[in-house]
């Protein structure tokens, strides 16, 4: 096959791409191995919105501050939460992904792509999830396949097992204890999000402020809230050690003048 323009992956970045170039007359083919649709809808923005929605009406219903009304908030079906975050996902990136495409008339090819050919006469070998490969070759590439979450240096932490913001939105049973390394936007979310729901939180971040690229007053804030909601904050600490076992895992850190700790999940995942 041969095309204008050729991207691997079909996340934000490889539509606004596609679509300029789709305005400017070009012909494209989009070659994608997973999930179409990128970060946003699958596992970023939109899952986890949902989720955090979910978890302040819970949050919510358990601030009993009124005289004379009584609101509760039972345990959390986390899997029932979770389908229902999927069924919210799949129909959007349908609408906005899938069916975009075939609106402005490129293809989308379910397959793994890799540079073959020569430096001056570049192709993509395909390799087909349905079975089998195909070969397109373009007059222009162009490579938009995200990221993929860092996972630190941790001792321990690979053969005990850990979450990332992806697989912590797809859990069927709530935890009863988390800890979340990192005091960042993503990692402020998801602290808070699993609070609400009910998990005992602890969040540890290596510098001495929650969201420490942000002003001070903006750490300032997000601490109170936090101490407010019941979740433990341990600033400049860094984890040294997990090991895990069939009841929980337990976590090592060493804090700033404090020298080291431990710490203890329960029945984490």
């Amino acid at each position: 096959m041969r095309h204008d323009l050729a991207i691997v992956g079909s996340g934000g970045a490889a539509f606004a791409a596609a679509i300029t170039a789709r305005d400017s007359g070009a012909s494209v083919v989009m070659i994608e191995r997973g999930t179409v649709g990128g970060t946003c809808v699958n596992t970023g923005c939109v899952p986890s919105k949902a989720l955090l929605a979910a978890a302040a009406a819970r949050h919510t219903a358990a601030d009993v501050r009124f005289p004379g009304i009584v609101t509760r908030a039972d345990a959390v079906d986390m899997a029932a939460l979770t389908a229902g975050k999927d069924d919210l996902v799949a129909p959007m990136r349908a609408c906005k992904y899938v069916d975009l495409a075939a609106g402005y008339g490129w293809e989308i090819v379910a397959g793994t792509a890799r540079f073959a050919g020569t430096a001056d006469s570049p192709v993509l070998e395909v390799s087909l999830n349905a079975g089998g490969a195909t070969t397109i070759e373009a007059a222009h590439y162009l490579v938009a396949t995200g990221a993929a979450p860092w996972i630190p240096p941790v001792s321990g932490l690979a053969g005990a097992g850990y979450l990332t913001s992806t697989t912590a939105m797809e859990l069927a049973e709530l935890p009863e204890s988390m800890l979340v390394i990192g005091g960042n936007a993503v990692g402020l979310e998801m602290a808070q999000l699993f609070a609400r729901l009910g998990t005992r939180v602890t969040i540890a971040e290596t510098l001495d402020r929650l969201a420490p690229l942000d002003e001070p007053e903006v750490s300032a804030a997000i601490e109170d809230v936090f101490d407010d909601e019941g979740i433990t904050i341990c600033a400049g600490a860094d984890v040294m050690s997990v090991r895990g076992d069939t009841t929980g895992r337990s976590v090592t850190m060493k804090t700033a003048g404090a020298g080291s700790g431990s710490w203890r999940t329960a029945r984490a995942r």
